[in-house]
């Protein structure tokens, strides 16, 4: 069998060598899984109780990675896991056996490429024996050695394609039995492999082709400006020797070139002669959007300065009272006497409500009558009412109720004819008490409504 398989072997070499073309493909480093079909037979020599062992299949599993050398050569080392399997015949019934040993195996192929449709391997491999399976358990792990050493020979056929054959005879070198069990009796492997190689990654890059010989020298001027191409910095654009074969250069992209352009580094307009719209006020917005261009103001105000409606001197813009002159130390409004704080607050201490609701008094109708004349005596006063509760009842009822009385004051101010926007609300509930909640006296000082200036 040994002899047909080498044979094969050296007539598909013959051929393939035959046919190689002279332009060379090349690869990269590919690699990916394999499985294979062992057929198994040990060698045993020096032994006197006449074993023998047949023929028998196992298999074997793993992965490779081939790294090309050139386009001939690459080497590739493998990882499997092998099952070698074993029948044994002896004229002694009692070593009639069959079994398994299962090993860790590295072969390292050195491939030979004859062309992309086959390829020749040879190298060394080791086995490191993981299990042995005994049928019989007339053997174990222990009569063997832990590593032993073989050398193989094969072939493979489409060894850069998707999937590829390969054959190899493996030829133990080393004695597979343990010294210390078998002094005397020798087992090396001989094994016929048949099997599979899946590619996962890897691939055909461009084949190497000698250089073409260079073109006759032949100076063109492709855009002809009478400048060589060799020469001309923009061979593919009419342009000027003062520029090295390019057009009149526009430094700022704004379509006047340079000679013409009176801000070349900055893009402008051509009415401009090539300047930026102008700003002559200095304020950042340009002349013809600039409502005010010889005043510099603001782009909220088209360009203007920020307008001044009541003339204080204070703008709009930082004037709480733009409708009414003021003074800057007031925010622009104007100055409420001292008076009108200490009036605002006994004020309040008239207003009261139901006990449990944001309805007004009666009685409170002369105070709130007192807070619109002083309102109306001082059109820029603005004020803020806030609502106040004791600590009986729920928290967020307590908010609620604070909210709604300070609501309600507003609500009269403004049914007096005191302008909305004069006035702001807010309720604090039972967060900011004044007395003891604990005492009567206290939580009646709590329930209250406080008046304050908002300027």
């Amino acid at each position: 069998m040994k002899r047909i398989f080498l044979s094969a072997a050296c007539a598909l070499l013959c051929s393939s060598l035959m046919a190689q073309d002279d332009e060379h493909p090349q690869y990269s480093v590919s690699g990916g899984l394999l499985g294979a079909v062992n057929l198994t037979k040990f060698n045993v020599s020096n032994n006197n109780a006449g074993l023998k062992y047949e023929s028998k299949a196992g298999w074997s599993a793993g992965g490779w990675v081939n790294i090309p050398l050139t386009h001939r050569f690459s080497i590739e080392p493998q990882l499997m896991y092998s099952s070698y399997s074993y029948l044994t015949n002896s004229t002694t019934p009692e070593l009639l056996n069959d079994g398994k040993l299962k090993f860790i195996s590295l072969p390292l192929l050195l491939k030979i490429h004859a062309g992309d449709k086959l390829a020749f391997s040879l190298g060394p491999q080791v086995d490191f024996l993981t299990a042995v399976d005994d049928e019989r358990n007339l053997a174990d792990k222990s009569d063997f050695n832990s590593t032993s050493l073989s050398v193989f020979g094969g072939l493979e056929v489409f060894p850069h394609g998707k999937v590829s054959i390969f054959g190899r005879y493996i030829h133990g070198l080393s004695n597979m039995a343990d010294a210390d069990h078998s002094s005397t009796t020798e087992y090396k492997n001989q094994n016929i492999q048949l099997g599979l190689k899946l590619r996962l990654f890897g691939k055909k890059t461009t084949p190497y082709r000698a250089a073409d010989p260079p073109p006759p020298v032949v100076i063109p001027d492709s855009d002809g400006d009478g400048i060589n191409d060799n020469e001309d910095k923009c061979p593919n654009q009419p342009g000027l020797a003062k520029y090295n074969g390019c057009p009149v250069p526009d430094s700022d992209g704004d379509g006047i070139n340079d000679e013409l352009d009176k801000c070349p580094n900055q893009a402008g307009l051509a009415k401009y002669d090539g300047c930026p719209i102008p700003d002559s006020d200095g304020d950042g917005i340009n002349d013809e959007l600039d409502k005010c261009p010889n005043q510099a103001g603001v782009a909220k105000y088209d360009g203007c300065p920020i307008p001044d409606k009541d003339g204080d001197g204070i703008n709009d813009d930082e004037d709480k009272c733009p409708d009414i002159a003021g003074l800057s130390s007031n925010n622009g409004c104007p100055e409420v006497p001292a008076n009108v704080s200490k009036s605002l607050g006994a004020s309040a201490q008239g207003i009261s409500f139901g006990a449990t609701n944001a309805k007004l008094t009666t009685k409170s109708y002369a105070s709130l009558d007192q807070v619109v004349r002083m309102m109306n005596e001082n059109p820029g006063l603005q004020i803020r009412i806030e609502g106040h509760t004791d600590n009986a009842g729920d928290d967020d009822a307590n908010m609620k109720l604070s909210e709604d009385r300070a609501i309600a004051v507003k609500d009269y101010l403004i049914s007096k004819g005191i302008s909305e926007n004069r006035i702001t609300t807010e309720g604090f509930g039972e967060t900011q008490p004044i007395a003891d909640n604990n005492t009567a006296s206290g939580r009646m000082k709590n329930r209250r409504i406080e008046l304050r200036v908002a300027y």
